[in-house]
């Protein structure tokens, strides 16, 4: 009896400290990625760039990223990931994405501030030639991008 007794306490402790972690962990304890039927929206939609340089260059340019829900209500604390082709954190690329001020891989994971908005910068190289690509933002199955291109220059 006293072995059934001692038993039971043990499974409700640990179906006790199994519910609060999981109701923690739910409740804002951590980012989460956007539920179905939210949008992902990224502006400048479209950038296109005519290089007429032929040294090599740099240039930033920021994109801002917003998630919404399916009312159109911004989605705070939100992980997303964001990519571009050609993104890598090497001076001899043609693109680098940062997170903040710090280079970063290609893709990376990212969170919206508390207004659902997301401030890219996208660091990219003129003189190297024409290249193209999509900036590329997901969030559980919303989708989201961009169109970028540079065309002419002189190339290396």
């Amino acid at each position: 009896m006293h072995r059934k007794k001692s038993l039971f306490k043990i499974l409700l402790l640990l179906t006790l400290l199994g519910a609060s972690v999981f109701f923690m962990s739910s409740c804002g304890g951590g980012s989460v990625s956007a539920p179905p039927g939210a949008t992902i929206t990224i502006n400048p939609a479209t950038l296109s760039v005519t290089d007429g340089t032929t040294e090599p260059t740099w240039h930033t340019q920021p994109f801002t990223i917003y998630v919404k829900n399916s009312k159109g209500d911004p989605l705070g604390d939100t992980e997303i990931w964001i990519s571009f082709i050609w993104a890598v954190p090497d001076v001899f690329s043609a693109v680098q994405l940062y997170d903040g001020n710090t280079p970063v891989n290609s893709p990376f994971k990212a969170k919206t501030d508390d207004f659902g908005v997301y401030q890219l910068r996208f660091d990219y190289q003129l003189g190297v030639g024409s290249y193209t690509g999509n900036l590329e933002v997901r969030s559980g199955s919303a989708f989201g991008s961009a169109s970028f291109d540079v065309s002419g220059g002189g190339g290396v």
